[in-house]
């Protein structure tokens, strides 16, 4: 008897125990494996198969019998395959030893004879092999050993196919960070490329004016856009293109008004002229510098288009003098000119708008393009309202301000009606030549223009 199999022996003649230590790290389920295993006398060293006929020890001795009940028919079926075996032999001129290995191999599947070369170490006699291990020589036994293998197979199948899908999911993972970072990589670059080029478009950094020459590259703007789509950098460069595109469509159909561009640059032009058949509206785009501009543009259009129909309409065709006068009549009438008839006809020429004094804009090319509000004709054409109504004593003090501090003299000035805000009516002061000096609100006195240190805001 082998050592291995004195060791078991002896091992088996104790009483099984289950340490109590052991139950406690293991789960309820576990535990009631454990216990089945110590109560059929299982041990640690035993294999699959030991632990197996342990296990169910009863069916193998009721296995016993039917397996000693075989047919003789099946024996010599056994027999033939036998001699088929030993005939293969003959005819492969194989080694023993190699047949002997494919035999126990085959009959692991397909035969009810089993070597004994394998359990040599585990069992002395043949009776040995008989007693404990019956199922190997029956029909039941060779299914319960192909359950065996089958699941040992199985379990193999499964840890390779875990393996082979951990990998898999590990290399498609690593394929996907290294496609995110290179896609990531990429649409910063782009969106570089796209904010210089969308910077180049202005004058400044602080986007307050547009550079002309740059208005034709839009369409490589929208390019670059077209690259970001689908990044994160894509929502922030389509906001900026749709403002830009706005900005410099409004600033082409403002210039296109004009006989040339009234803003270049951010600088409004103020010799530029308004076409003929000039449309002007209200234009915005959501940048208030530049709408600033655009509303100072159509306010210059809008009052070249009111002075032209102005000096129209006061054109009166005069008549000469009629050809009955004589040459005495005339000569009398100049030698008693006096200089009070003489200021009468400056007055007469220097004629006072409205109630409020000053001269005529008549004629005169008014600076409406620097007023510190937009110029609106259907408030000024709606002469009749309350807010154009100065209230008591603003326009008196506001002139003597201005008298004092060498804005005009005496009433050499020019007084026009610009817009309605807020129901107040704001009027322009002007010097006679159509220089703007301020704008004024005319129910409260506040007056503010565009020189250096003066006030930046309006009363509104």
């Amino acid at each position: 008897m082998t050592k291995k199999r004195r060791d078991r022996h002896k091992n088996e003649g104790q009483e099984p125990r289950f340490d109590f230590d052991e139950a406690k790290e293991l789960t309820v389920g576990q535990a009631i494996r454990k216990n089945e295993e110590v109560e059929a006398g299982v041990l640690p060293e035993d294999s699959i198969l030991d632990k197996y006929v342990k296990q169910h020890k009863d069916e193998i001795e009721a296995d016993k019998f039917a397996t000693r009940q075989y047919k003789k028919e099946e024996l010599v079926e056994t027999q033939s395959l036998d001699d088929l075996i030993q005939e293969i032999r003959e005819e492969t001129a194989v080694e023993p030893t190699i047949v002997e290995n494919d035999f126990i191999q085959f009959d692991d599947l397909e035969s009810t004879q089993v070597t004994e070369t394998p359990f040599d170490e585990e069992f002395d006699t043949e009776e040995a092999v008989e007693t404990e291990y019956p199922m190997l020589d029956s029909e039941d036994g060779q299914s319960v050993k192909k359950q065996i293998l089958y699941g040992l197979l199985a379990a193999l199948g499964i840890i390779i196919i875990g393996t082979g899908y951990y990998v898999y999911s590990q290399v498609a993972r690593s394929t996907k960070e290294i496609q995110t970072s290179q896609s990531t990589t990429n649409s910063q670059a782009e969106a570089e490329e796209f904010n210089n080029l969308y910077d180049a478009f202005y004058t400044d950094s602080n986007k307050t004016a547009l550079k002309n020459s740059q208005f034709d590259k839009l369409t490589q703007l929208k390019t670059l856009l077209d690259k970001l789509e689908g990044s994160r950098e894509y929502t922030l460069a389509k906001s900026k293109y749709d403002s830009l595109e706005t900005q410099i469509k409004a600033i082409q159909d403002v210039n296109a008004q004009f006989e040339k561009p009234a803003i270049v640059d951010g600088v409004l032009d103020t010799n530029a002229k308004a076409k003929s058949d000039a449309k002007f509206t209200d234009i915005k785009t959501g940048n208030t510098e530049i709408d600033k501009v655009l509303d100072k543009a159509i306010s210059l259009g809008k009052s070249q288009q009111t002075s032209a129909s102005s000096s129209s309409s006061s054109q009166t065709s005069s008549s000469s003098s009629s050809q009955a006068s004589s040459n005495s009549s005339r000569e009398s009438s100049t030698s008693n000119t006096s200089p009070s008839s003489s200021a009468s006809s400056n007055n007469s020429v220097s004629a006072r708008d409205d109630s409020h004094g000053g001269l005529s804009s008549s004629g005169v090319n008014l600076q409406r393009a620097s007023s510190r509000v937009p110029f609106n004709q259907s408030a000024v054409d709606d002469s009749n309202n309350s807010a154009w109504d100065f209230a008591d004593g603003v326009l008196e003090q506001i002139l003597a301000t201005s008298r004092s501090r060498g804005y005009i003299t005496g009433n050499q000035y020019i007084l026009e009606r610009v817009n309605i805000v807020n129901g107040n009516g704001y009027y322009n002061l002007y010097k006679p030549d159509g220089t703007y000096l301020f704008t004024l609100n005319c129910k409260t006195g506040y007056f503010v223009g565009n020189g250096s240190g003066h006030a930046d805001d309006l009363d509104y």
